[in-house]
Formats: C-alpha cells, structure tokens, sequence
C-alpha cells in the first residue's frame, strides 16, 4: 500500500485522472464483455434449439408418413407378388430407413434413442417378412398363375395390418416423446436463461462497487490536495501564517503546496516587518507627538503667560489636532494588528444576541443624545469565534450607524441564523452610501460623500477593521440595497457558526 501511494503521488494531475479513468471503466467493460459474451451464447442456444425442434417435428412427421406409405406398398405387395410392387415397397423401405437414420442423428433422449432403434429393428422384421413371404410359391407357379390362394391372402394382410398398427403406434410415441422432448429442451433453455440473468446480476453486483470505488478512491486523491490548498489559501487570506503549509497527492498539486509554503513564509516574513516598521514608527512618533500635547496644552491653559484671543485660538486648534492625531494612530496600529492578533485569540462560543444586547446597554447614552429609536430583532444564535473581534465587529457598526444617524432617527437591528450562517444587519436613517461608493466602504482612510455633508470627522478605519475581523471568521461583509422607504445605509455581516480551521 506504502508503495502505490508513492507511486500514485509521482504521477501528475493528468495522469491521475487518466488511470482513474481507466481503472474506473475497466470493471464496467467486463461488465459489457460479459453481457455481450452472455447474450451471443443465449442466442446461438436458442437458435440451435429452434433448429432442432424443426427438425425433430418434420423427422417426426415424416416418420408417420413413411410408415403409413411403407404400409400400403406392402399390402398391395402381399397382393401382387409382382416385380412392380416388390420394387415399390422396397422403395418405401429405403425412404423409411433414411428417415430413422436423421432421426437418430439428430439429439434426443437414450429412451428416445432406443425406441427409434427398436422401430428400425421392427420395421426391418416385418420387411424380410413380407419381401420373404410366397416367394417359393411365385417362383414355382407361373408367370400368369402368381395370386395366392384367397385363404393365405387374408392371413398375410391381417398380420401385415397388425405388424404396421404395431410400428405406427411405436412411431406415435417416438413422436409424442420427441414433443416431450421439444418441452424439455425449453424448459431447460428458459433455465439456462435465468442462470445467465443471475450470473449477469452478481457480476454486475461486484464490478459495480468495484467501479464506484475505485472512483470514490481516486476522487478522494484528487480533492484532498485541493481541498488543503484550498483551506491553506484561507488561512493565508485571513493572515493566518502560523501553520506550515504540506500538500500531499500528485506531483503538480505537490509542487503548488510547495509554492503556497513559499508564499506563506514570504507573507508572515513581510507582517512581522509590518508589524516592527508598525511598532517603531508609533515609538517614533508617540513621544514627540505627546510632548507636542503636552507643549500646546500648557500654552492653552496660559500656563507660561496669558494669551491674547487670536493666540488661544490657535493653541486651541493645535491641541485639538493632536488629539486627532493621537487617536489615528491608536486606530492605525489597531488596524494594522488585526491580523497578528487572529491565531492568538482563543475561540469561544459566543451568543451574538446577548453581545449586542450588551454593547447596545453601553450605546445608551448615544442614543439618548440624539433621540434615536433603536428597533431590534435578535434571534438567539450562537457562533463559534473570537469574542474581542465580535465585540468590535458590533461596537463600529453601531459607532458608524450612530454617527451618520440624525436626530430622531432610528437604527435597526437583525440577527438571524440563516443555514450555517449567522446574519447580522444594521441599518440607519443617514444619508446612505452612493452605489459608486460601496465597493471602497471596507478600504482603509475611506470616507465617503455621506461623512463630508453630514461633517462626521472619522479616519475610514471602522469599516475596514469590521472588514478584517469579519474576514478572520471566514465571513463577508457588504453593503445591501436600503429597504424600499428607506434611504440610509444597510450593512450586512454572514459569518458561519462554526469556525472552520
């Protein structure tokens, strides 16, 4: 087994499928050889028994026909006693012999063979009979004086009669067991029949399976390695780089593994210098920016002297811009560690309707700020996943929805488990997401038309790191349609409820 599994994997992709193939159909075509093979023999059987029960009733009939000729030229014969009817009978007795002869060439039953042969016996006796019967008399008498005497006639024709009534009612038999005979032979056909069936079902019943399995099993050879790419594939676009990639099958499948493996250390070698070019830049950048803070905040609060109105102004602008900077760069490394923090999560099973009733509770004081209605619809469904990226993936949809939510507005909210998915979906009475601007909305740094005319000041991470965690559990998120009376926008989350590894 060890070596035709190294044998299987030095072939290529093609090649695989061409043995599969081929071993595949082999059983099927012993199958069909074995039918045909069947089928001819059924056939050539009953055309040799139709062949014989011709020959045998013609045989038969031609037998009574004979004898009942046979009889008659012998009476006249008896008669006579001239050259002409001896010549006559003897005629009749040569067709009969002819006849008795094909019948017993032809196949039958030892009882039907020694029945013939024992007409012929009989048949022969009563011929010397009669061909021996007066002859001294007709050779002493003369040519004109040949009749018998009346008297010895009668007892020639009596017992010619019985010696015939006795080789007819032989003949009728013989020809009644070759019927019987006929029957047999077609009884023992349609059973020669039924074995062949039978025989044909239990080969069909075992190379079938065979078949199927053999596909089954090549099948099997073909979609593992590709089913493994396939996962490793994911994996990779989820920046899970952990987990070495080794694809085992055919050779050309063999040397794409080798290839995502490749890739694989590649990517995790670019993320680990992401991260420390990450890591130094927000080193670099936090201590300035937070003496720059410090700097601004003490000339706003005229902690170093007074400040006249145009001065204050400015300080004041200086300090709420590095207050904007500090916070793009907390979401910035937040964004950009997303992906390094996946394969060090620890899966849970969260009941996504108890964690939106919870960061729904936190939103209260949002909401009451702007009057708006929240109406929600939560099923209670359960999903295998990280619960920290969950969180987030909730906390920025109801940040955005209530950002771009006017006042009195209202947000709802859908949880629903739809097949092996969980179905969540957010939707507000903002502006909307333009048509052109939904395939951008999960990009990094994007903010649309709907933030510049209702002046939301955001960084275009929320979205794209709801993206990133949505991605993580092997999920999608898009942008939906708003609802017919509806005009904001329309978010839609699938995640599935297991976590596929």
């Amino acid at each position: 087994m060890h070596f035709l599994i190294i044998f299987l994997r030095s072939l290529s992709l093609r090649r695989l499928v061409l043995l599969g193939f081929a071993l595949a159909v082999l059983p099927l075509i012993m199958a069909i050889v074995s039918a045909a093979s069947a089928v001819e023999e059924l056939a050539v059987l009953s055309q040799k028994s139709v062949y014989q029960v011709a020959q045998q009733t013609q045989k038969s009939r031609m037998l009574l026909e004979r004898l009942t000729e046979a009889e008659r030229r012998a009476r006249q014969h008896l008669v006579l006693l001239d050259a002409s009817s001896r010549h006559s009978y003897e005629e009749s007795h040569q067709s009969l012999l002819e006849v008795i002869a094909s019948l017993l060439k032809l196949p039958a039953s030892k009882p039907l063979v020694e029945a013939v042969s024992t007409l012929a016996e009989q048949e022969e006796e009563t011929y010397q009979w009669i061909m021996n019967s007066q002859q001294p008399q007709a050779e002493k008498a003369g040519k004109d004086d040949r009749r018998r005497s009346k008297q010895g006639q009668e007892l020639d024709n009596r017992r010619a009669v019985e010696a015939f009534q006795a080789l007819n009612a032989k003949a009728k038999d013989i020809s009644l067991g070759y019927s019987e005979y006929v029957d047999q032979e077609a009884k023992d056909l349609e059973t020669r029949s039924r074995d062949v069936q039978r025989r044909l079902f239990v080969q069909s019943a075992l190379l079938l399976p065979i078949s199927f399995g053999l596909i089954s099993f090549f099948v099997y050879l073909i979609i593992r390695p590709i089913r493994r790419m396939d996962i490793s594939i994911r994996s990779l676009g989820s920046g899970d780089f952990s987990r070495p990639i080794r694809v085992l099958g055919p050779r050309d499948l063999e040397y794409l593994g080798e290839r995502l493996e490749w890739l694989r250390n590649r990517l995790r070698s670019l993320e680990e210098a992401k991260q420390l070019f990450m890591r130094n830049v927000s080193h670099e950048i936090k201590t300035p920016l937070a003496t720059i803070h410090e700097g601004t905040a003490l000339l706003a609060d005229e902690v170093v002297g007074e400040l006249n109105p145009e001065q204050r102004e400015i300080a004041q602008i200086m300090v709420s811009n590095t207050r904007r900077l500090e916070s793009l760069l907390a979401r910035l490394l937040n964004y950009s560690q997303v992906n390094a923090r996946v394969n060090r999560s620890k899966l849970d099973t969260v009941d996504m309707a108890t964690l939106i009733g919870q960061q729904l509770d936190e939103y209260q004081i949002q909401f009451r700020a702007k009057s708006i209605v929240i109406t929600d619809r939560l099923e209670p469904v359960k999903v295998q996943g990280r619960a920290e990226q969950l969180r987030t993936i909730v906390d920025n949809l109801l940040s955005n929805a209530v950002k771009y939510s006017p006042v009195n507005g209202e947000i709802r909210i859908s949880l629903e488990r739809n097949g092996k998915n969980m179905v969540l979906e957010v939707e507000d009475d903002g502006p909307g997401i333009d048509r052109d601007e939904r395939c951008h909305v999960f990009e990094p740094f994007f903010q649309g038309r709907a933030a510049r005319e209702v002046g939301v000041n955001g960084t275009g991470f929320g979205l794209a790191i709801v993206s990133e965690c949505v991605a993580s559990h092997r999920g999608k998120a898009e942008v939906l349609e708003p609802r017919n009376d509806k005009t904001g926008a329309r978010i839609n989350i699938q995640i599935p409820l297991q976590f596929d590894t």
